[in-house]
Formats: C-alpha cells, sequence, structure tokens
C-alpha cells in the first residue's frame, strides 16, 4: 500500500512540475509576444511621421526672397515640408538654414518657419569627348588605368553599361575589377 501511495504521490508531483513549467513557458511567450507588439511600428525620429499637414500662409514678411510661411502642424517634418513646398525632400536644409535652427530634427506645434525662395537648378555633366564608336562585335584593348567603368564611358558614353561588357567577357574575366593590361575585350551591339 505503501507502494501505491509512493507512486500516486511521485505522479502528482510529475504532474505538478509539468503544469508549473507549462504556465512559465505560456507567461515567457506572452512578455515576449507584448514587448514585439509595443516596439511594432513604434520607432520614433524626431521630426518625422506618418501624416503631413501644413497650413500655408500668404504673408511673405519683409524678406523679398521669401515664398511664405508655414505653421508647424502636428507630425511635420522639414523633409515633408520641403517635399509639400518644393517638390524636393532634399530642400529641408534650406528650409532649415533660412529659420536658423540649432535642431532640424524637432519641431513644435504652431511654430512658423519662414519658406525661401529657392531657384531651380539644372544638373550638368561633363560627358569625355573621346568615345569610340564601336560596331558590332569589336574589340578593346585594356590600357593602364582603365576600368570597366571608363570603358564603357569611353565606348557607349555611358558608365552604367559596364555590366555589358562584363557579361561578354566573362570567360575571361572571373571578377569586374580584374583587369590586366593589354587584355582584349569583346564588345558587342552599337551606341
Amino acid at each position: 500500500m505503501m507502494k501505491k501511495a509512493e507512486k500516486v504521490f511521485r505522479n502528482k508531483e510529475d504532474i505538478i512540475s509539468m503544469f508549473l513549467g507549462l504556465v512559465v513557458v505560456v507567461v515567457l511567450a506572452l512578455i515576449l509576444v507584448n514587448f514585439i507588439e509595443k516596439r511594432k511600428g513604434n520607432v520614433e525620429v524626431p521630426g518625422i511621421s506618418d501624416q503631413l499637414k501644413i497650413e500655408e500662409t500668404k504673408n511673405l514678411g519683409n524678406n523679398e526672397n521669401n515664398v511664405g510661411n508655414v505653421v508647424v502642424q502636428k507630425n511635420d517634418s522639414l523633409w515633408k515640408i520641403a517635399v509639400k513646398t518644393y517638390n524636393d525632400g532634399y530642400k529641408w536644409t534650406e528650409i532649415a538654414k533660412a529659420n536658423n535652427l540649432k535642431n532640424p530634427g524637432i519641431l513644435y506645434v504652431g511654430q512658423k518657419l519662414v519658406l525661401p525662395r529657392i531657384e531651380k537648378t539644372v544638373a550638368t555633366t561633363e560627358i569625355e569627348e573621346n568615345i569610340t564608336v564601336v560596331n558590332q562585335n569589336s574589340e578593346y584593348t585594356v590600357v593602364r588605368g582603365d576600368s570597366l567603368w571608363k570603358i564603357a564611358i569611353k565606348v557607349y558614353g555611358d558608365g552604367y553599361k559596364w555590366t555589358e561588357i562584363w557579361q561578354s567577357n566573362r570567360n575571361k574575366l572571373n571578377s569586374p575589377d580584374k583587369l590586366e593590361i593589354g587584355m582584349k575585350l569583346l564588345i558587342y551591339g552599337k551606341i
């Protein structure tokens, strides 16, 4: 009878131990899920948010170089204001300079910002004049200082076509940066 009691008691200990282990696992799982849910979607960067609400005023102030003023609303950032005003988020630096903002990442609701007049700039590029005209299935001999980018500019007038040269010469080039002086590269296509 004593053995039966010990067997039953041992089984109860096993059941209690298993139950407590299950409770610990469930509690840890809940803590983990809660931690993940709190962090989910709440990455906050000062001055950046999801919604853009800008109220523009027509006051140009005393400065003729200003486009107008903007009253900062909840969730505004200089980037969003620049996108709304200039269609270019990178102009946020000009807004920050015009307003002498020490920390442009921090804006306050109701703060008035002056919008500077920004001249449109046109990007210009210089193209190397010594572009080689290439007919279909030509060869190019590698010289000192060449790279596939430089060869693509010389041959096609477009550095991004270096991948085409590399693909055409994969049997000679294991890596695009392993050019050897005097190496003959096949060039396919026309300019």
